[in-house]
């Protein structure tokens, strides 16, 4: 069971450690990971500490290890928030910062760790990171303690539970300490809930664009064929542009609606999962109401594409700027490096999906080599849409590419995948046999392993996943 006081009671006490901080004069660095939980969770704190007239930097890293503890260590900062980012190097980083220090993460982490103070994290509390709450969530519940106005920042902890696919309740609802963030963002009119079909770029796209860019699930016919998809929608009796501009999704009454639906149904019955694939076109969409009507800022789940796509593209302190307010020329970058994210993602999808040398299927997972091609950044978001093909839905999926003397390494369970497995424990467990470091989720994972040691990472990998399969079969 869930310890909801205790947990409070956590956030409370690091919240009066801020403010002391601040009251010290001293300078705060905020380091925060490249994604759209660790963008929004590094800025909740960042404006939290700027409201109070604090000194804080935040700095934007893909990864932590010892390298950058020690660059960090040299800047002599007062102070340093880890935001999704240091989950499992609580020992290295007390080693090099001291007492110095606050790590607030999601990810499951050990026994050892749960125990350490300067440690915030969901799994100490029992509640399950992977649904319940990100870690924008967790410095949300620092900042409202600190001040309760600062619930005008709950929007930020909606667009990092999204983002990280953590709407796994019905019709991809959210649930436990995500629900409490939604009805305070909701309360305070930054958020409106309501059911409609889960096309990306809702508020931003031709209709015929946003259905070509679904890929969960994956349209054979449709998907990445923006030409079969204004055809397709035309032949249904759509009218698709009105007024010499292009129709969005928000732009159609729901008769219309039931028509892209329709046009949709037969294209799916290719696959073996149609049913659930039909099931899973209708769910919560989630409108930022402070946004202006069809701006990439407006719907939820674009608005976290658009954070990840400046993290991955290597521009994440846009992504930061966008969170703490910034509505002119940032916003206009941001959709710019968006526009250059979602083209890198295509031709990579494109360049796997028709190379047969590049995927090798194992008995326990299917593995997409990216090694020459796939930047170490892109390699989580290739993996997470490349779960979604109906090729990859049977097992666990595997995405690797070269770096400097070491493989980055993502991990993805398919939502079709039917047998019960925790990514996140079995590459924990296995990276620290191999000198490597990761972590992760039940449903999705990540690490780094020494080029040296790869095979047998993959050996033993197939071993444990095969089991899984077998155990649960």
């Amino acid at each position: 069971m869930s310890q909801l006081k205790e947990f409070e009671k956590v956030a409370e006490d690091l919240g009066k450690r801020i403010i002391s901080i601040i009251n010290e004069k001293k300078t705060i660095l905020i380091i925060g990971h490249l994604d759209a939980d660790g963008i929004t969770s590094a800025s909740v704190i960042g404006k939290t500490i700027q409201r109070k007239k604090g000194n804080c930097i935040i700095r934007i890293y893909s990864e932590m290890n010892l390298e950058i503890l020690n660059e960090i260590k040299k800047g002599e900062y007062d102070f340093h928030i880890f935001c999704e980012l240091g989950a499992g190097l609580g020992t290295e980083i007390e080693n090099s910062l001291k007492d110095k220090w606050i790590v607030l993460d999601h990810h499951q982490i050990s026994e050892k760790e749960k125990k350490m103070k300067q440690v915030f994290n969901a799994w100490q509390f029992d509640y399950d990171g992977s649904k319940e709450i990100s870690t924008a969530g967790m410095a949300y519940f620092i900042a409202k303690k600190i001040d309760d106005n600062n619930s005008d920042l709950s929007w930020l902890p909606v667009v990092a539970m999204i983002a990280d696919r953590q709407d796994q309740g019905e019709k991809r609802s959210v649930v436990s300490l995500n629900k409490m963030i939604l009805d305070d963002a909701v309360k305070n009119g930054l958020v409106k809930v309501s059911r409609d079909i889960l096309l990306y770029g809702r508020e931003t796209k031709p209709v015929y664009a946003a259905l070509a860019s679904m890929t969960m699930p994956f349209i054979p016919g449709l998907s990445g064929n923006r030409d079969a998809c204004l055809a397709t929608l035309t032949s249904a009796g759509l009218e698709m542009k009105q007024n010499g501009r292009w129709r969005t999704l928000a732009d159609l009454n729901e008769n219309e609606k039931k028509k892209v639906i329709e046009s949709i149904i037969p294209y799916l019955t290719q696959v073996d999962t149609a049913n659930d694939d039909v099931d899973s076109l209708i769910g919560d969409v989630y409108t930022l109401e402070k946004e202006d009507e069809h701006s990439s800022l407006r719907d939820v789940r674009e608005f976290g594409t658009l954070l990840n796509a400046c993290g991955r593209m290597k521009q994440a302190g846009v992504g930061v700027s966008i969170c703490l307010g910034d509505r002119s020329e940032f916003l206009f970058e941001s959709e710019q490096i968006l526009k250059e994210y979602r083209k890198t993602l295509s031709r990579l999808i494109q360049l796997v999906l028709e190379d047969d040398a590049r995927i090798v299927e194992k008995q326990g997972f299917n593995m997409v080599i990216g090694d020459g091609v796939v930047d170490e950044d892109m390699v989580g978001s290739l993996a997470s849409v490349l779960s979604g093909v109906a090729k990859f839905e049977t097992k666990v999926l595997l995405v690797r590419t070269t770096t400097t003397g070491n493989y980055k390494i993502s991990l993805r369970r398919p939502s079709q995948v039917d047998y019960s497995i925790n990514l996140g424990i079995i590459v924990k467990e296995l990276v620290d046999q191999f000198n490597g470091n990761g972590g992760g989720h039940e449903a999705a994972a990540g690490c780094k392993i020494p080029t040296s040691n790869l095979k047998v990472f993959l050996q033993i990998l197939n071993k444990r996943l095969q089991n899984n399969i077998e155990n649960n079969g």
